[in-house]
């Protein structure tokens, strides 16, 4: 059914421990079930499974390889592989022994970039001193240690001499200075130097002069770089050799290692062990087929009657989908309630078309939404879009969750470029021949419009909310819902009547009679039901009704600024050029700011009348999400023994 959810069942397999594995696999394979604690009626005659020493085995191979993926190269595998049991798994993982090579490359790594770190710093305090002409062997010696300090003023160098008596500071270039000490003052110095924050970095205790010196450091970090070169490419060839087989292994052995770590904590005796879960009423038949199989007709598979809420999977027409996107957002639907993502699907375009109202900001709209997915689906290395703006609008929403709101205005923007047509509304202006509907000169038929559209949601709301508490055997809910249907439509045949005629109870037939008891009914029906609380949310109903008149107002505030930035960008051409440019700079600045709020307050008002107004009424949420026991494959393809035989 559209408008629910996949119906789930529970069941129970109890089979042959003989099969387990088998059963797991195709459990596993199939994607449909849901694992869930066996049951406690059922518990109490069976134990906890012995460990499977297999189980370490897997463990301790799919250590090696992630060792080995994270220590060489990435490589895109040519294709995916299938294994067809365990053993073979760990046998294909056994063979590749490059354990001791890799750490000796590894640690070799390791060393040489631990030098090129020295070397790098050394470089760094010797470049500033390099056009010394002086022995290196005069800043370190048994009288004297030198520091480089980067940045000093002349107040933390007057702070050091003061603290440090003896010390000699020589200024070497801008921002740099020497700082030597005796080397019984070294700890002394430290100390000061943290207080005043200054960095400080130690002269290499060398002979030569420092351009010698930064010479022969400049030919070793040639040598280092080479070297660590040769790692690199060393690791490249173990990748070329191995690194597929090394995927495809540690994805394998991790689904292996899932599997294990269910049979170990499935229930069972001497001869059957039990397993229990969720299924998709849809794949049960499939799923019963595919376990007879494996298990050689050794098992019993069974449904478990439980009131638990079943977990949820959604299940809408493919063209909708996009739409569970905002349903998930809100909350998850329960199981066994209403999936409300077709109303949304339907009712959210059609609200926010409406509230647009304009077929030039329906063109914008409608331009950006397939720019914004196009960007999205063919990302440029360079982008012209300020970093500022784009920075902002990622911080807000992930690219895949903006890629869906594109893709949700789409329908939306199609409504309002035909009722902008309708309005004969082109950013404001009239350029088409004919209006069919001016929405100035009909404010009243749009509001009376809107107010038929808030009786119609929160009526379509209560009916399934009725349905959905009759659904659940919840008869008092269903009554106090049918109490609220009754008050609802009873105000508003009030107001009408007080609007466009008049309260008259002469015939007991009339308008205002029926009105009158469904309104009275409405307030008996919600005190029997919902008590105090209930007569207390009364006015809510109202509130309710009257959210959709928003709908016409966002519309006419719209219709309105573009009408008032369209006269004053006329009156200014009509004028000298300074007030043409003027109003040039009217126009495109006010048509960008009403563009803007075209966007974002239909899409803001629109979902919020449906969450608010309208999921209130018979939606409860807080679902959990169906999450079958299975693995995201990449790089595998699952052994099929049926398939094979």
């Amino acid at each position: 059914m559209v408008l629910k959810p996949e119906r789930m069942v529970r069941i129970r397999i109890l089979a042959a421990n003989s099969k387990k594995k088998q059963i797991i696999s195709a459990l596993h394979n199939a994607e449909a079930m849901q694992i869930e604690p066996v049951s406690q009626d059922f518990s109490a005659y069976l134990s906890v499974s012995q460990q499977d020493g297999a189980g370490s085995e897997v463990s301790d191979q799919l250590q090696r390889m992630r060792g080995f993926e994270a220590a060489l190269p990435f490589i895109q595998p040519a294709g995916k592989a299938g294994f067809s049991s365990t053993a073979e798994m760990i046998t294909r993982a056994k063979e590749i022994r490059i354990d001791d090579e890799i750490r000796m490359l590894k640690n070799s790594e390791e060393a040489v970039r631990a030098d090129l770190r020295d070397i790098e710093n050394r470089m760094s305090v010797v470049e500033v001193i390099r056009d010394l002409d002086y022995d290196m062997s005069i800043f370190n010696n048994p009288v004297i240690q030198s520091y480089l300090a980067s940045e000093m003023s002349d107040e933390q160098a007057g702070a050091i001499s003061r603290k440090i008596p003896g010390s000699i500071i020589v200024t070497v270039s801008d921002g740099y200075r020497i700082i030597s000490v005796p080397p019984r003052s070294v700890q002394e110095l430290a100390r000061a130097a943290n207080e005043l924050s200054i960095h400080l970095s130690h002269i290499p205790e060398v002979s030569g002069k420092p351009a010698e010196y930064y010479r022969i450091l400049n030919e070793k970090m040639k040598e280092k770089l080479v070297s660590l070169e040769d790692i690199n490419n060393s690791l490249k060839e173990l990748s070329g050799k191995y690194y597929q087989t090394v995927l495809q292994l540690r994805e394998a052995l991790e689904i292996e290692s899932r599997k294990a770590d269910l049979a170990n904590h499935l229930l069972e005796n001497r001869d059957v062990f039990a397993i229990e879960g969720w299924v998709p009423a849809s794949r049960l038949d499939e799923l019963d087929r595919t376990v007879n199989m494996v298990s050689e007709g050794k098992y019993i598979l069974s449904n478990v009657e439980t009131k638990e809420e079943p977990p949820t999977l959604l299940n809408n027409p493919k063209h909708t989908r996009l739409f569970e996107f905002f349903i998930k957002f809100y909350s998850l639907p329960q199981g066994t309630e209403y999936d409300p993502t077709v109303i949304f699907a339907i009712i959210f375009p059609f609200f926010f078309g409406l509230m647009v109202g304009d077929w030039g900001y329906g063109i914008i709209i409608l331009l950006m939404s397939l720019w914004i997915i196009h960007r999205l689906d063919h990302p440029v290395s360079r982008s012209r879009i300020p970093h500022a703006l784009s920075g902002f609008v990622l911080m807000i929403m992930k690219p895949a969750s903006l890629k869906v709101v594109a893709r949700a205005l789409i329908p939306g923007s199609i409504v309002a470029i035909a009722t902008g047509i309708v309005f004969n509304a082109f950013f404001g202006f009239h350029i088409l021949p004919f209006t069919l509907y001016d929405p100035i000169t009909n404010i009243g038929k749009l509001l009376l419009f809107s107010g038929f559209v808030g009786i119609a949601m929160v009526s379509f709301g209560l009916i399934l909310g009725i349905l959905n508490e009759h659904a659940h055997g919840h008869n008092k809910g269903a009554i106090g819902k049918i109490g609220w249907l009754f008050l609802a439509w009873g105000i508003t045949l009030v107001g009408l009547l007080m609007i466009y005629r008049s309260l008259s109870f002469s015939n007991p037939l009339s308008e205002s009679t029926v009105a009158i008891v469904l309104l009275i009914a409405g307030i008996v029906l919600i005190a029997a039901t919902e008590r105090t609380q209930g007569l207390m949310e009364i006015p809510s109903i109202i509130s309710h009704v009257l959210s959709y008149l928003r709908i016409i107002g966002i519309l006419l505030a719209s219709v309105i600024l573009a009408s008032v930035i369209d006269l004053i960008f006329e009156k200014g051409m009509a004028k000298s050029p300074v007030f043409a440019v003027v109003a040039v700079i009217v126009l495109i600045v006010g048509q960008i700011f009403n563009l803007a709020i075209a966007v974002f307050e239909p899409g803001i008002q629109g979902a919020r009348l449906l969450f608010v107004e309208f999921f209130s009424k018979f939606y409860k949420g807080n679902g959990k999400s169906f999450k079958p026991f299975s693995s995201r494959r990449r790089y595998t393809v699952p052994y099929d023994p049926i398939k094979k035989d």
